[in-house]
């Protein structure tokens, strides 16, 4: 069937439109100056297996001959028979089939326009007669149609396939048929999702997956995939512009800059919004090279960007707390305050990173463990150093029983959540760490006196139970796919019954610790007027909390003077959203 319909093409309309022109359009086959000729029969006709239809066929099939003389007298029973069997393409509507003296098929078959015959047996199949009537045939009405509409078929027969959009999602039963564009695009896209390079295209081994995978696939050069990506790009830059245009009111920005070991400044712009459908939204803006942290760059830059996806309307601006990023807010907010694009007047645009204010205080409080966590640290890189010391370690974890399958990882000492991580895998081994001072006579000699003490495993126990409070709330308000803003004033606050339990702890380490952490909150969070009233608004929304719940919580920790000012700082704040 899939050879057939590579060789067949069914026009149904452009058939039936010819079909019905025919009459008017007759013209004589034979050599004998007739004028008339029965018109050629459809395919119902030909499918019908009647005695009217039988005759019909007959006459039909035998109006002409070998000489292209007309068959005269009655139709024979070898023709009735040769009639009742079934023509599937739609090209006999075309071209008559030629037949002997004795009415037998001589396996040619004439054109009805211009009665030029070809070989049309079963073996040759009807790709010829087609052409024919594609590049060939003069005298064929209404040609221009017939070859657009065959230009335009399915050149393949679709097959079944079971799909799936994500993986969340359960197969589907769908049609499926080769499309070269369709598998470049998804190309394009798979490069850019797994950040591949554009020369993978020209890997061997991609090409010899494709070569038994998918054939017929065409594999476009490095070049061509560049150009493809950047093309993605474009028309994806223009979806999004139009979703911004049409369907978002406010957006909420996000920005952070850093260097490259190029020693390149980089800045990197979000948009988080909600759609016309309660959608909620995540898209980069912009990542462009920046001359400098300095302030006034990182304004013009974002001052740019929100020009260029003309976005008039800004809800917050979420920064760290570099004074840089101080002074790039006070800029934008001069410029922005001339379009009217804040609410509340611009008090709520300026958003600090909770994240970045958390690392702060945590960074503080780790002052005391430095000593300690550097001793784990060197032991778990000389570890980490070459193959042999792993494979020896590992001995060394099978002779003491350890059954823990965690790798040890390093930390990278400008991230405490990194050194949590590496506390975390390390305190798990220290009876391997142990055995290792026995076994490898490089391992202690290296270290010396400087190796981990039980003090400093002790000290990694705790800080891994006291750091592992400050992971967790750091990774659930860092969501990106939900809303954060109603979690930040409950989070904060259990952050800080966390920091007055430690301080009141017995172990004066842990108590040292919680105080510096405490200096710290106080600085940025210590009182109302350092923080953001729309993440009070945005508790108050939240049907779990309401203003009780703020109110009571917050005098839980402060003067009740203080948690009465809020109440009334937010009430006010409400008012005037309303208003606006």
């Amino acid at each position: 069937m899939a050879s057939n319909s590579n060789r067949e093409f069914s026009s149904n309309s452009v058939s039936m439109r010819i079909s019905g022109n025919l009459n008017s359009k007759r013209k004589a086959i034979s050599s004998d100056g007739r004028d008339q000729m029965p018109p050629p029969p459809s395919r119902e006709n030909l499918n019908s297996s009647s005695p009217s239809s039988a005759n019909t066929q007959t006459v039909a099939s035998n109006f002409v001959s070998n000489e292209g003389t007309p068959n005269e007298g009655t139709p024979s029973p070898t023709s009735l028979a040769c009639a009742s069997k079934k023509v599937r393409s739609e090209v006999w509507v075309h071209f008559v089939k030629l037949k002997d003296d004795q009415g037998n098929e001589t396996g040619r078959a004439k054109c009805v326009y211009c009665s030029k015959d070809y070989l049309a047996n079963s073996e040759q199949g009807t790709s010829g007669l087609w052409k024919h009537l594609r590049d060939t045939c003069k005298k064929f009405p209404n040609k221009k149609e017939f070859v657009e509409a065959y230009k335009s078929r399915d050149k393949m027969q679709k097959i079944l396939n079971f799909q799936k959009a994500s993986e969340s999602e359960k197969s589907k039963l769908s049609c499926w048929q080769f499309d070269q564009q369709a598998c470049r695009d998804a190309l394009v896209k798979m490069i850019i999702k797994d950040e591949l390079p554009f020369r993978f295209v020209e890997g061997e081994g991609f090409r010899e997956f494709i070569q038994v995978s998918l054939p017929m696939f065409q594999i476009p050069s490095r070049y061509t995939i560049a150009r493809d990506c950047y093309y993605l790009f474009v028309q994806e830059k223009k979806k999004l512009h139009a979703l911004l245009t049409s369907q978002c009111q406010r957006v909420s920005l996000t920005t952070d800059t850093w260097t490259s070991i190029q020693n390149v400044s980089y800045l990197c712009l979000t948009a988080h919004f909600i759609d016309s459908g309660w959608n909620l939204h995540k898209r980069i803006l912009n990542f462009c090279v920046v001359k400098s942290h300095k302030g006034i760059n990182i304004g013009n830059a974002i001052d740019f960007c929100m020009d260029e996806w003309s976005l008039n309307k800004v809800m917050c601006i979420t920064v760290d707390n570099a004074s840089s990023n101080d002074t790039a807010v006070q800029q934008l907010k001069k410029k922005l305050t001339k379009k009217n694009a804040f609410v509340l007047g611009g008090e709520a645009f300026h958003m600090r990173c909770f994240a970045h204010i958390l690392q702060l205080v945590v960074k503080d409080g780790l002052e005391s463990a430095q000593y300690s966590i550097r001793r784990i640290r060197d032991v778990v890189k000389y570890v980490r150093g070459s193959p042999q010391r792993l494979e020896m370690f590992k001995k060394c974890c099978e002779s003491a029983n350890i059954k823990s399958k965690a790798s040890l990882q390093l930390d990278c000492p400008t991230r405490w959540n990194s050194t949590y991580l590496m506390l975390e895998s390390a305190v798990v081994y220290q009876k391997a760490f142990d055995k290792l001072e026995d076994v490898d006579s490089k391992f202690l000699g290296e270290f010396g006196n400087d190796m981990p003490s039980e003090v400093d495993w002790t000290k990694a126990r705790n800080l891994t139970r006291f750091l592992k409070r400050f992971y967790d709330v750091t990774c659930k308000i860092s969501g990106s796919l939900y809303s954060t803003s109603n979690l930040y004033f409950p989070e904060i606050m259990r952050v800080l019954k966390d920091l007055q339990a430690f301080q009141s702890s017995n172990d004066l380490n842990l108590a040292e610790m919680g105080r510096m952490m405490r200096e710290k909150f106080d600085k940025y969070w210590g009182s109302i007027q350092k923080m953001n009233v729309m993440l009070f608004i945005a508790v108050v929304l939240d049907p779990r909390y309401k203003m009780d719940y703020l109110a009571a919580k917050y005098k839980s920790f402060y003067f009740e003077n203080d948690a009465n000012d809020l109440v009334t700082r937010v009430t006010n704040s409400l008012r005037a959203l309303m208003d606006e």
